[in-house]
């Protein structure tokens, strides 16, 4: 019976050793296709940037918008509750309107019963093409004092929580523009950087996905060596026990 029982629980940990395995490559994989898309968006985002605090009309509100980007799925490390933990910090201090991305994010604060402006979803395996806001929250943009993006990025082969601020005011002297589509630049810029960060960030939940399966893939790896050690001595064992007591009977 126990050895029934060893076999039963050897077999369990060696399925999760292939499913962790198999996790951590598939994560590495979609890693090396977002790297891709994140050296065009960040050359895109530092380019235009500059142009756009340039650009943009100045307002009066009080109001800031936060923008938190957090995964969908878990089996990432503590990602989500440090993005959420950091952003709360940022919301008790300032009057917010909230916008989530991500279902993990949308959960925490539907619990917290804190209002929330926007919640937007986005396929694990969505399209770059389909990242975008709603021309509703384009529009309302233009009406607060400054946009915080909450999310993670890889800094020096480190996942770091960051807060992107948006706006930033460039001191200039003089500048003319022509035939420039202030409007449809505005809103490409929003969009572009959206896609930025949340690739970014999307990069990370799928690097720290990978750490966090191969640890234990590795750790079940060395559970299922020290069962196969067990089995065989309760095996040797029950061997010993029947030839002891064939022994004993010839003597009898």
């Amino acid at each position: 019976m126990i050895n029934k029982e060893f076999k039963n629980k050897i077999n369990i940990i060696s399925n999760i050793n292939k499913l962790t395995n198999t996790m951590s490559m598939i994560a590495m994989s979609k890693m090396n296709k977002f790297n891709k898309y994140l050296t065009i968006l960040n050359d895109l985002y530092e380019e235009s940037k500059d142009i756009f605090n340039l650009l943009k009309k100045k307002n009066n509100s009080i109001i800031y918008c936060c923008i938190i980007i957090t995964s969908n799925k878990g089996l990432c490390g503590s990602i989500n509750n440090e993005i959420l933990k950091k952003s709360l910090n940022f919301i008790k201090n300032y009057n917010c309107d909230i916008i989530l991305i991500g279902k993990k994010s949308i959960d925490f604060f539907e619990k917290k019963n804190i209002l929330i402006k926007e919640k937007i979803i986005f396929k694990d395996n969505e399209k770059i093409k389909n990242i975008f806001f709603s021309n509703n929250i384009l529009n309302n943009f233009k009406y607060y004092k400054n946009i915080f993006f909450f999310s993670s990025k890889y800094i020096n082969n480190n996942i770091k929580i960051i807060q992107t601020k948006l706006f930033n005011n460039i001191k200039i002297i003089h500048y003319e523009i022509f035939n420039f589509d202030f409007n449809n630049y505005i809103k490409k810029f929003y969009n572009n950087v959206l896609k930025k960060i949340f690739i970014e960030h999307t990069f990370c939940e799928l690097k720290s996905r990978m750490i966090t399966m191969k640890s234990a893939a590795d750790n079940s790896k060395k559970l299922l060596k020290k069962m196969k050690i067990i089995k065989n001595k309760i095996r040797q064992f029950k061997v010993t026990q029947n030839m002891l007591e064939i022994i004993n009977g010839f003597n009898i």
